[in-house]
């Protein structure tokens, strides 16, 4: 892997939108690097955008793996192109919710009686705000990412727009920051409890704690709109791809947990 020293470049600002706390990260020029903080993320988004490259997903963010140097120590981390244009900035649906009314998102999410009507509550604000169409479209695809891979993180900071300065116009952010994926919080998931036992701990967001209850919301008001193309052979050749560069326990629990969300998730296949 490339190693990319950073030791005398500076982090990017923690901002505490996330339940876990935040990687390590930086942005250099037109690029974004972060580092492993809590066990594999960067394996995580990099094995998530390979496989959204077998999909019809048409905006997702690509990552790489690469090693990091910083605070005189080395890690494994990922770097990613920058997918804002010039006067474009990225607005989170919970800051741009408490432009217009005063307080966040998830604080009126919380009174709303189901999950149904919280995506809708969601999606019905942003198409009256931002004039853009296919919302729902997006949430049902973006939702059934989240489920196929366990992301856990996808609150409502982790949802964004993104606005054109010039233009004040908006589109939709690309799928971005998946790397609490997979288990890849081995202090919540530990590496020596079986795989099962641990996707079942694992809660969702930002509609619901359960995968299945907001995908089946979101498929019900706005269709399925999710489907891969890979197979078990794509899957087989990725992990090979990446053997020895992390701990064989955590590339075979990868492997393993994939090859259970197909069994489980075969509809979302071609």
């Amino acid at each position: 892997m490339r190693l990319i020293d950073l030791s005398d470049f500076k982090r990017e600002p923690i901002e505490n939108h996330t339940s876990k706390g935040n990687q390590p990260k930086w942005r250099i020029k037109d690029m974004w690097y972060k580092a492993d903080f809590m066990g594999y993320e960067s394996l995580s988004e990099f094995i998530v955008s390979k496989l959204l490259n077998k999909s019809n997903v048409k905006d997702y963010i690509n990552y790489e793996l690469i090693r990091i140097k910083y605070d005189n120590k080395e890690v494994t981390g990922c770097s990613s192109r920058n997918f804002r244009n010039k006067n474009e900035m990225l607005i989170p649906i919970e800051k741009l919710h408490r432009q217009y009314f005063g307080y966040g998102l998830a604080t009126t999410l919380a009174k709303i009686d189901s999950v149904e009507k919280r995506i809708d509550y969601t999606v019905s604000f942003l198409e009256d705000k931002t004039a853009l169409k296919d919302i729902g479209k997006y949430f049902s695809l973006m939702l059934a990412i989240d489920t196929f891979f366990l992301n856990e993180d996808r609150h409502t900071n982790n949802i964004a727009v993104i606005r054109n300065e010039n233009t004040k116009t908006f589109r939709m952010a690309p799928i971005f920051d998946n790397g609490l994926s997979l288990l890849s919080d081995v202090n919540d998931y530990p590496i020596d409890k079986d795989v099962y036992s641990n996707i079942k701990l694992v809660k969702a967001k930002p509609f619901d704690t359960s995968f299945d209850e907001q995908l089946d919301a979101a498929e019900k008001l706005y269709g399925c709109n999710l489907k891969f193309s890979f197979d078990k052979a794509d899957v087989y050749a990725l992990i090979d791809s990446i053997k020895g560069l992390y701990d064989a326990h955590i590339i075979n629990r990868v492997e393993r947990i994939i090859l259970e969300q197909m069994r489980k998730y075969s509809f979302l296949f071609d």
